[in-house]
């Protein structure tokens, strides 16, 4: 049964500075799903679908800069609010996109996708406390995980600092990760904090991009004492193929695998039981499968099975805690690439649904 947590517990020093400080009382919610299924939407208009899906929980996207618009803020509020009457447990990606003349960027050009949260500087850690803050008093009581950044040891596209030690790279970025998570443990002590990943396991790109296991064992040194979890991003090796099982050679059953995706997903949480990678209860770390699609290019039959095989991997290793599909709707900068991954197509212009594939159908079987 869905334990839907949402109670007044917080311990004594918790609770003596948040009535200090904002005269209120931390509060203790998580939303346990009934499930792992899960989807990546922003579609507040679709709730229901994802409902009549067989979803439990839900992922999106949040831009740093909307909290400048309030205008936009209510309407993240609505889509929030939404997921939560629909009882789908909610996952926030927490993105730092380009602002002009903003301390919470690095650097003050546009060279990347997303960057890193800047602690390198005074200005920029407090910047960085401000948007930590708001956001995890705004939904103390309404999201239960949070993923702090993209993809982080993609510095190139996806977490752009600027520095070229991967030392001083993962300092920063466990500055930052800790910003984040004291705030929203402060204000929800039963929240969950992720890292998050691409599939890179000991394949590397310089300082553009650094192998994952390399920036985890890193990260851990300065984060060991958090209860920090993994968000991993599983996709084929090949994007565009969604037959991962037979055209991802670089994904082996080894400890030093180049890559790991759902061939070979128990390298990662073999790896993750480890006596040093363990939490500081000396468990295994949470481990939720934020982002993985499979594209729908080579015909919608493929992307059909490799869901449903996909799926069967997951259900498999008891350390997955969601399975978040990416996505519900073909999104058109995507699907010009190849990158198909939607349930619905969109009519090419915007990701407005047209027709839901043969994947949605085999998706919605799945339990």
């Amino acid at each position: 049964m869905k334990n839907n947590i949402l109670k007044k517990a917080a311990a004594l020093a918790l609770s003596s500075i948040m009535t200090a400080s904002m005269s209120i009382q931390a509060l203790a919610f998580y939303n346990t799903p009934e499930s792992i299924k899960g989807i990546h939407s922003s579609h507040v208009t679709m709730v229901h679908d994802m409902v009549d899906l067989g979803c439990k929980q839900v992922i999106f996207q949040f831009n740093a800069s909307f909290l400048k618009d309030e205008f936009q803020m209510q309407g993240v509020d609505a889509l929030i609010d939404a997921y939560n009457a629909a009882d789908l447990t909610v996952t926030i990606g927490v993105m730092n996109d380009f602002q002009p003349n903003d301390a919470l960027l690095p650097v003050d050009l546009s060279v990347s996708n997303l960057y890193q949260f800047n602690t390198l500087t005074d200005m920029g850690k407090q910047r960085t406390e401000e948007v930590a803050n708001s956001l995890a008093y705004r939904y103390k009581d309404k999201i239960s995980n949070w993923v702090i950044g993209n993809e982080i040891n993609n510095q190139l596209q996806w977490n752009y600092l600027g520095v070229s030690d991967i030392n001083e790279y993962a300092k920063a970025y466990a500055d930052g990760f800790r910003i984040f998570y004291n705030a929203i443990k402060t204000y929800n002590p039963d929240a969950r904090v992720f890292i998050p990943f691409d599939y890179n396991w000991t394949m590397s790109g310089g300082d553009m991009y650094y192998a994952s296991r390399d920036l985890l064992s890193y990260l851990n040194m300065y984060l060991t004492d958090t209860d920090y979890g993994i968000a991993w991003h599983p996709y084929p090796q090949d994007l565009t193929n969604p037959d991962f099982m037979n055209t991802s050679p670089l994904a082996t059953d080894d400890a030093d695998s180049k890559i790991i995706n759902m061939k070979n997903l128990h390298v990662l949480t073999d790896y993750m039981q480890n006596q040093e990678m363990l939490s500081p209860e000396g468990k295994v770390r949470h481990l939720i499968l934020s982002e993985q699609g499979f594209s729908s290019i080579r015909g919608e039959e493929a992307q059909s099975w490799a869901i449903m095989q996909a799926w069967e991997k997951a259900k498999e290793n008891p350390y997955v805690e969601a399975f978040l599909l990416s996505r519900l709707v073909d999104a058109p900068v995507e699907a010009v690439q190849g990158y198909a991954f939607g349930l619905w197509n969109s009519n090419g212009a915007s990701e407005t649904p047209t027709t839901k594939k043969q994947a949605w159908y085999y998706y919605q079987a799945l339990n």
